[in-house]
């Protein structure tokens, strides 16, 4: 497949692929191209490491087939299905589900192992000490949320063989540097159910900076304000910053109330929040939350890598970026920032399939 007149950060090309992967990009357009871009934005495939669901599905029930379809029309091309605070037999049960449309890059499990104090929209039934036997017995898991202060975690951390992410914690800076020190790489929706950054007492977000960690960040307008969004992409930057949506499965259904992780959430003017009005996970798309840190101040192109290239990095795989030996993984824009035509893995998934 051959895309022309597509605007790349460098500028306009020609983005030749092979089967599945990026073969060539050549500066100008050609005439006997597949698809034209129009002069438009061509993005890699966003890289939601953290959604759990919509339409009224959670990720907890395994139907990640209809969740990777509801992503792949939104231009996210994968994903990490993320579990919220579950009995590990429904995260061994949910990891047998297979997803279509965006790519499955394996389970992040937001719990069991979290502060109680610091639980947000996590169920506390099933809260519970670290134990890694317990941890290893999910098939698939790519990353863990942890809070590091309680009994055990550092060790797990350790030992996990899994990418591990701070958060739902009350930890310290020390012990924070402690985890990072251990092997934990990465901040869970930083700012929220965490202590914050404070002159005297940095917290995680503090050791986070220090010893130049990821740092995922909601950004709907909701969870984070927009200057402390600009300073999370000063403090971290683009190559370690990461947006993510956060998504729970009120997502994509009219105002009213919804189940999530088995606690009844209501969706009401954009924001979702438990019935003690804690705040909840979002209703957005991470395309909406690209679009959203753009609206904020922060430059196109780093968004886009906020929401591709870096978690690519994280995870360790060939996405989020246009360039030779990169999967092909690309959406295709409009002049309003919205995807037209989305391509996954080589391959067209939709052409038209902007969806509010």
């Amino acid at each position: 497949m051959k895309i022309t007149n597509a605007r790349l950060e460098q500028g306009i090309c020609t983005i030749e692929l092979l089967e599945d992967k990026i073969s060539a990009i050549r500066p100008g357009t050609e005439s006997d191209a597949d698809l034209d871009a129009g002069g438009h934005p061509v993005i890699p495939g966003l890289i939601d490491i953290h959604f759990h669901g919509a339409l009224g599905i959670d990720g907890l029930e395994g139907r990640f087939a209809v969740l990777g379809r509801y992503l792949a029309d939104r231009g996210i091309t994968s994903w990490l299905p993320t579990l919220s605070t579950a009995s590990f037999d429904r995260y061994r049960a949910a990891a047998s589900g297979r997803s279509e449309g965006a790519n499955s890059l394996g389970l992040h499990l937001e719990g069991p192992f979290l502060s109680r104090g610091r639980k947000g929209a996590q169920n506390g039934n099933w809260l519970q000490a670290p134990d890694l036997s317990e941890l290893r017995s999910v098939p698939g898991v790519k990353m863990i949320t942890v809070a590091p202060e309680l009994p055990g975690a550092l060790d797990l951390i350790r030992k996990a063989g899994c990418l591990v992410s701070l958060g739902h914690t009350e930890c310290n800076y020390e012990t924070a540097l402690a985890a990072f020190d251990a092997g934990a790489s990465c901040l869970t929706h930083t700012f929220n159910a965490m202590p914050p950054l404070l002159h005297r007492d940095p917290g995680p977000i503090g050791a986070a900076v220090e010893r130049r960690a990821y740092a995922q960040l909601i950004c709907d307008g909701v969870h984070v304000h927009k200057s402390v969004v600009l300073a999370a992409y000063r403090m971290f930057g683009p190559e370690r910053m990461i947006l993510i949506s956060d998504c729970i499965p009120p997502a994509g259904m009219p105002d009213g109330t919804c189940g999530s992780a088995g606690l009844p959430v209501s969706f009401r003017d954009g924001a979702l929040r438990l019935e003690d009005g804690t705040i909840a996970g979002s209703g957005i798309s991470l395309w909406d939350g690209m679009l959203k840190a753009v609206e904020f101040g922060i430059p196109f192109w780093d968004a886009v890598r906020m929401a591709s290239g870096t978690p690519a990095e994280l995870l360790g795989v060939p996405k989020g970026r246009i360039a030779p030996g990169y999967d092909a993984d690309l959406v295709l824009t409009d002049g309003q920032g919205r995807p037209v035509t989305v391509i996954i893995g080589g391959r067209v998934w939709k052409n038209e399939v902007f969806q509010k």
